[in-house]
């Protein structure tokens, strides 16, 4: 018995005993850039970069009206980390904890994880910045104090009576 094979269909079998898939390598990867989450929350800082502290505010009630999710935590979190309060950095960290402990939002990790250490850092420049105003306002008060003690010496020391010299001895 002999078995008739098409052209076409002889060409898709020798097509497919051709050809080797082939497996990705890390030298064979490539990343494709495409428009993403990521990018969005990028524009997303940028434009709100510009905003006034009421803005911020205005801002900050209308994302906390909406539902949860990672994407609306790392707003919240670029909203109040430009307030450069303390306390607004602290809660904005909060919320970057909650994008990082969420299994869903691996693509926003990189983004949390960076903005969790720049806002510890601003928090820590914060900090040291209440720190040392209170130490010039603490040393301005002391020269101050200075100063009117030094006015009232001098005030003494004129209104003492002036003594003759006296006569030296030939």
């Amino acid at each position: 018995m002999k078995i008739k094979l098409s052209p076409y269909l002889l060409c898709l079998l020798l097509a497919a005993c051709a050809t080797k898939p082939v497996e990705p390598t890390p030298d064979n990867v490539k990343l494709i850039a495409t428009r993403g989450s990521v990018d969005d929350l990028l524009a997303y800082h940028q434009s709100i970069r510009r905003f006034s502290q009421a803005e911020l505010n205005k801002e900050l009630q209308n994302l906390n009206a909406r539902s949860d999710s990672a994407l609306l935590s790392m707003q919240k979190a670029m909203v109040l980390g430009l307030s450069r309060d303390s306390n607004d950095l602290a809660r904005a960290q909060a919320q970057l904890g909650n994008v990082l402990a969420a299994p869903d939002a691996e693509q926003f990790k990189p983004l949390a994880r960076l903005l969790v250490s720049n806002y510890a850092e601003m928090r820590r420049l914060t900090e040291n910045v209440d720190r040392l105003s209170l130490q010039a306002k603490d040393s301005q008060r002391r020269l101050d104090q200075l100063n009117e003690k030094l006015e009232a010496l001098k005030t003494i020391e004129r209104t003492l009576p002036v003594q003759p010299a006296p006569a030296v001895a030939k």
